[in-house]
């Protein structure tokens, strides 16, 4: 750390983690009273770079605070999730400083996630997000209101579902039609073993499209990840979670060609919105008007717990609390009918003794 003249004016050094930092004091020659003021100043300033801080006495926007929450929930499982939905919010809005937002600008988002297609809870979840960034901000000193602290999350309606037999029939009589629609040009050669994927493995969307593949393991793959969806006291000890994969599974990587970027699956980007128009022509062209590819997921999950156990649809999903994948089992009704009869059966059993 020091301070050196160079061409008739002041220059600051200062190493941090093995790295150097310059930085120029403005002062020239002859001025040194403002010295001391000044270094305390680029000095607290290279300390904010380097540990990701905000840069005291400077207006943080939301794209550099983003990175400042990113380095704070690093933790969470869905941490790519939450810089996909800032990038989008960024993009949506202005980049303002964090001080400068108001109820307003959120509205704005509103509207255009609803132009986009998003469905209330998206929307719920989007500006839930950005209340956590801004709650986070007053606790790093850049905030003292949250601007979304009177803001009201819309009704959810819980349409999310499992997939019939034959509607499952029907999404790949429509992914059929798909493959040689130009329009779907970034996708449409892999959109239909994504789908058989995501059904044969209950993987969410993101995780298959960033799958890689020195993460397929003969037949089980091994993602890294935190061991809770949010921060909990104590250590984990889980380091990975491990999907075992079935034939069908098995089959698609092997079909998938060899990708020099190292992903599994060759997509035009790696972002869930790219199945968003692919998603809106399945709705119309197979007739199940609430399609979505997270159900998918749940249609998985129901499928396990069905044949198997839900323990073991508990661990395919990779959920920390059964809870979680109560909410992905939906029986139908023909199962709902044979479990009622069983338990009418059971109890006509002990009656009659």
């Amino acid at each position: 750390m020091g301070v050196f003249l160079k061409n008739g004016r002041y220059h600051y050094k200062r190493m941090i983690d093995g790295r150097v930092y310059y930085r120029s004091l403005g002062i020239k020659k002859g001025q040194e009273s403002m010295l001391s003021a000044r270094m305390k100043q680029v000095d607290d300033e290279i300390t904010a770079t380097a540990y990701g801080l905000p840069i005291p006495g400077r207006a943080t926007t939301l794209s550099e605070y983003k990175t400042i929450y990113l380095k704070h929930k690093a933790h969470k499982k869905s941490l790519d999730r939450d810089a996909q939905r800032l990038d989008y919010v960024i993009d949506a809005l202005p980049d303002l400083p964090l001080k400068q937002f108001r109820m307003t600008h959120f509205e704005e988002l509103e509207r255009i996630l609803k132009e986009d297609g998003k469905e209330p809870a998206t929307i719920n979840r989007y500006l839930e997000l950005l209340r956590h960034l801004f709650n986070l901000a007053i606790e790093d000193g850049i905030l003292t209101v949250n601007p979304l602290a009177h803001w009201e999350p819309f009704v959810e309606h819980g349409t999310r579902r499992a997939l019939a037999d034959d509607e499952i029939g029907k999404v790949f009589g429509a992914l059929e039609g798909i493959k040689d629609d130009k329009r779907f040009k970034s996708i449409r050669h892999v959109a239909r073993d994504l789908v058989l994927f995501a059904l044969a493995t209950g993987m969410r969307l993101s995780e298959i499209i960033n799958l890689r593949s020195d993460q397929v393991h003969e037949d089980a793959i091994s993602l890294p990840v935190s061991a809770t969806k949010s921060r909990r006291r104590g250590i984990s000890k889980q380091r990975a979670k491990f999907i075992v994969l079935n034939a069908v599974a098995l089959d698609v990587i092997r079909r998938q060609p060899e990708s020099a970027d190292g992903y599994v699956f060759r997509v035009g980007r790696r972002h869930p919105n790219i199945v968003f128009y692919l998603t809106q022509k399945i709705r119309e062209k197979s007739g199940v008007r609430d399609f979505t590819f997270h159900a998918l997921r749940h249609t998985a999950s129901t499928i396990i717990s069905a044949h198997s156990s839900l323990a073991a649809a508990r661990a395919v999903l990779g959920h920390a609390d059964i809870k979680t994948t109560l909410r992905y089992t939906h029986p139908g009704l023909a199962e709902q009918r044979a479990s009622v009869e069983k338990l009418g059966d059971h109890l006509l059993g002990i009656i009659s003794k």
